[in-house]
């Protein structure tokens, strides 16, 4: 099917079902968006050097409270959510950051593949 700017610009993110055993049931998550992956990665770069409990708190917990959602899309957490998070079981997080970075194609792997692609467009145009 043929897209439309219109249909583009009014899409809805597809959601997720993940399994969280540590919880004892199941969350939705969405794929985050460009603007959520550039200020992610803004954050990862401010806070690489500070404490691993600064950078979880900042990096981590953010990107959770962005992509697990409800059914309808609504994010599940907020900023107050935050301290509580931080005293929940660490491997339901790692479980749940690992799905969200997969489906929104952030993984190393799909990373490795992308820079391959540019370097590779890089190249192309270098010799034209």
């Amino acid at each position: 099917m043929q897209l439309s700017k219109d249909s583009i610009l009014n899409s809805k993110p597809q959601l997720k079902e993940i399994e969280v055993p540590e919880w004892g049931g199941s969350v939705f998550v969405r794929p985050i968006t460009l603007q959520e992956q550039a200020t992610l990665a803004d954050m990862g770069a401010k806070f690489d050097r500070g404490s691993v409990v600064v950078r979880m708190k900042h990096v981590t917990l953010q990107l959770i409270r962005w992509a697990v959602c409800d059914a309808d899309g609504l994010p599940m957490f907020d900023e107050k959510d935050a301290e509580t998070l931080m005293g929940k079981t660490a491997s339901a997080f790692l479980r749940l950051q690992d799905a969200i970075l997969k489906y929104s194609g952030l993984t190393e792997k799909s990373r490795e593949e992308l820079e391959k692609n540019l370097s590779g467009q890089s190249e192309g145009q270098d010799s034209q």
